[in-house]
């Protein structure tokens, strides 16, 4: 091929990453492309070259989900948890059940590397996860006297367990719908959004939701385990990390990480993280 048609197949391999529902397994083209990228080391660095242009770095190829991209502080197709959430108050509490579905999708490292590791996450189970690890949390505090005040210098945020816990986990209005505001429907948001973008899918309506998960969010979740996102995660205290590095434990540290101006853990979509 010249290299005008090696540089159109590269962007198309992109565009095809940043399309949702596009798959090797679906589409030809795109399988044919996944194998450029693996056997012609000069058509791969085409294609991270063409990401790079877009501020997007390649995370992997993999036969199922194709070129799975990450996203940089400078790209435009990154998408903050605010552009998701609207409402101010239920941001950090949205991307806390994002961590936690991560930390409960891969308890394991090894689930990280393993590419026939299928978990399932319900809307319940995240939810039951989070308000016990809050029960722990503010009976310890209670024990110990701790001071459960937000930092001086971020008025706007509560501790998390404390504003987790004074939500209703489910619940109706009088129109019979689910209010937005339960813990629930925060969950249940999460997990949508992962689904729309393809790193989770919906197998049953089970426990509130239950989805299953994808190569594609394990290969997210993997290179963003050593991220800070994460590892605030396991400062909470939610679930033991998936990464090799060990964190240290520390209630507070949680709260200065969830920002509403935090993207989702590295991706380009509104999983991406997460």
């Amino acid at each position: 091929m010249s290299q005008h048609e090696d540089i159109a197949d590269a962007a198309r391999m992109v565009a095809l990453a940043l399309a949702r529902g596009k798959a090797p397994a679906r589409s030809g083209e795109y399988a044919r492309l996944v194998r450029r990228f693996e056997t012609e080391p000069d058509f791969a660095q085409i294609v991270r070259k063409i990401a790079q242009g877009f501020d997007l770095t390649v995370l992997e190829v993999h036969r199922m989900p194709g070129l799975v991209l990450g996203t940089t502080p400078e790209t435009d197709f990154a998408v903050s948890v605010a552009d998701l959430v609207p409402q101010t108050a239920d941001r950090p509490l949205y991307l806390l059940a994002q961590l936690a579905i991560a930390a409960l999708a891969f308890p394991r490292p090894e689930d990280l590397d393993d590419d026939e590791y299928v978990t399932r996450v319900s809307v319940k189970q995240v939810d039951e996860e989070v308000r016990s690890l809050a029960r722990a949390i503010e009976h310890r505090l209670a024990q110990t006297d701790a001071d459960t005040d937000p930092p001086a210098d971020q008025p706007g945020l509560e501790g998390l367990w404390r504003a987790y816990l004074r939500r209703n986990a489910t619940g109706t209005t009088r129109a019979d719908k689910t209010p937005r505001t339960v813990t629930y429907s925060l969950v249940r948001r999460a997990l949508t959004h992962l689904a729309e973008h393809g790193f989770v899918r919906k197998v049953s309506d089970e426990d509130a939701g239950t989805y299953a998960t994808s190569v594609k969010y394990r290969l997210q979740i993997r290179d963003q385990a050593a991220g800070d996102m994460l590892r605030e995660l396991a400062a909470l205290g939610v679930a033991a990390l998936p990464s090799r590095d060990q964190a240290t434990t520390s209630e507070s540290a949680a709260d200065s990480a969830l920002s509403a101006d935090d993207t989702l853990p590295g991706s380009p979509l509104p999983t991406d993280l997460p």
